[in-house]
């Protein structure tokens, strides 16, 4: 057997091994909960990734208050640490007078995301899946 074939295929597993990871993809539907940790309240969560370029994603959430009462809002993430097939991301919205400015900070994967969020009233954790 020639040498050039062993070292072919150590050349291969060495190209492999040092190839960086995907980068995480988080684009389409989620699906989940969240919850309050200020006052315990929680409900159905649902948010929908759109990337936005540079390094953005443009997301909508929508969920339930109290069981029934609907929300909606859209928020702006921008990947803050990109770790291959992890991210980390961080974002802020205004969500009006009663409840004012709300900031993120999440680590999602291809398949989970998990957002602390909090604001002068309120803080909590989103938690997703697909």
């Amino acid at each position: 057997m020639s040498i050039r074939r062993p070292l072919a295929l150590i050349a291969l597993f060495l190209t492999l091994a040092a190839a960086p990871a995907a980068a995480a993809d988080l684009s389409g539907s989620w699906s989940g909960t969240w919850q309050s940790t200020s006052t315990g309240h929680a409900g159905p969560l649902r948010a929908t990734f759109t990337p936005c370029g540079e390094g953005r994603y443009a997301v909508d959430f929508s969920g339930r208050f109290f069981k029934i009462l609907p929300f909606r809002y859209s928020v702006t993430l921008r990947i803050i640490e990109d770790c291959g097939d992890r991210v980390t991301l961080a974002g802020s919205s205004w969500l009006g007078r009663l409840f004012g400015t709300f900031t993120y900070r999440a680590d999602a994967t291809d398949c989970s995301f998990e957002a602390r969020y909090s604001s002068k009233k309120d803080s909590g954790v989103f938690r997703l899946h697909r």
